[in-house]
């Protein structure tokens, strides 16, 4: 998968990825697929991950322990200040909240620092985009018109990509959430703990509530790297390998649509892997938009010869695999099928397809 990377280094880090890199280039991948990682790049996109995970755990706990231990060793420089409106005089947090959002906007840049190291090492070390999807830029401005034409929460899709100039605001929006869910979580925490422990100790206690919410955002956005990498050529194969078979099948082509429609993957354009697999198809099969017909798959596919269900079937499980996660509605339309006899794959089967394809062992369906 990997060619030489090019000597762009910035700092330590990357100095790290590189000197794993070149490793990786000095041994050969004779039998290395494409859209597979072999052991080392497995070990050095391990290695990306558990680095990038560690380092926002402790920026969430040094956060959280520069939020609080200030207040209680230095208390006058955090009173309170005196505010007069309309007459009355209020008693207003104004330093308390300007540090606060001043260690709000320095986490917010520190974690887009440490997941754009973690980001750029998985697509450096499987050349990405160069070397999986030729049309990646305008790939995302597609992805991007089509969630703010649905209003879909599709921001942490954007501006994760370190190759191109495209604004962070997506990646930025996704941690300042987290982090207002994570005080959220930690106040609550509090609320509980606070009559048993005291004060003091009941904030001590929030804090690790702030690595865990790190470590959760952390997770997601190398998870969506993850899955940009490897889902252009895992689809591209899967699609070229569908239409040698049925390419010029009439009884399989008309139904590439409603299936897709059945796992609302239509309904979902601003998912990356969906709308390239989308586009994909359409191109591949030429097929036009627009043409699903919601409720009729149930009805027309059971009634197609077996061949043509199973390769229905292999359509749909790699549909609701290739995004990396498999969503409630997916498992119940799934469950549906599998209550007609349509579906031959055990949930079991699914489950593990869905984790080897996480673990970079291909989706193979």
């Amino acid at each position: 998968m990997s060619t030489r990377p090019p000597n762009n280094s910035t700092g330590p880090f990357d100095h790290l990825s590189l000197r794993y890199l070149r490793q990786a280039l000095d041994i050969p991948h004779p039998s290395d697929e494409p859209f597979v990682f072999n052991p080392l790049e497995y070990r050095i996109i391990r290695r990306a991950k558990l680095t990038t995970l560690t380092m926002a755990a402790l920026l969430g706990l040094f956060g959280g322990l520069l939020l609080h231990l200030p207040q209680y060793t230095w208390p006058d420089l955090f009173s309170n200040t005196p505010i007069g409106l309309f007459g009355n005089a209020y008693e207003l947090p104004l330093i308390t909240t300007l540090y606060t959002l001043l260690l709000v906007y320095l986490e917010i840049n520190l974690l887009l620092a440490i997941n754009g190291w973690g980001t750029k090492t998985i697509m450096e070390v499987c050349q990405f985009p160069r070397a999986h999807d030729a049309q990646y830029e305008r790939h995302l401005q597609a992805l991007a018109t089509a969630a703010v034409n649905k209003s879909q929460p599709g921001f942490l899709r954007f501006g994760i990509d370190p190759y191109l100039t495209m604004p962070r605001w997506g990646l930025t929006l996704f941690f300042l959430l987290n982090i207002i869910k994570a005080s959220l979580t930690a106040l609550i925490v509090r609320f509980i703990a606070q009559p048993f422990i005291g004060q003091p100790a009941s904030d001590l206690i929030g804090v690790p509530v702030y690595a865990l919410w790190n470590v959760w955002s952390s997770r997601q956005v190398l998870h969506e790297a993850q899955v940009r990498v490897m889902a252009p050529i895992t689809i591209r194969e899967f699609v070229h390998e569908l239409y040698e078979e049925w390419g010029k099948n009439d009884q399989f082509r008309p139904l590439i649509m409603d299936a897709l429609q059945y796992l609302s993957i239509l309904d979902r354009p601003y998912n990356y892997a969906h709308f390239l697999l989308t586009e994909t198809l359409k191109d591949r099969f030429e097929l036009q938009a627009g043409t699903a017909i919601a409720g009729t798959f149930t009805e027309q596919a059971p009634k197609t010869p077996i061949a043509v269900r199973r390769s229905l079937e292999r359509l749909m499980v790699f549909g609701a695999l290739i995004d990396g996660r498999l969503s409630r509605l997916e498992k119940g339309r799934l469950h549906q099928l599998r209550q007609l006899g349509f579906m031959t794959y055990s949930v079991k089967e699914v489950r593990q397809m869905s984790v080897d394809y996480n673990q970079g062992r291909g989706l193979w369906v």
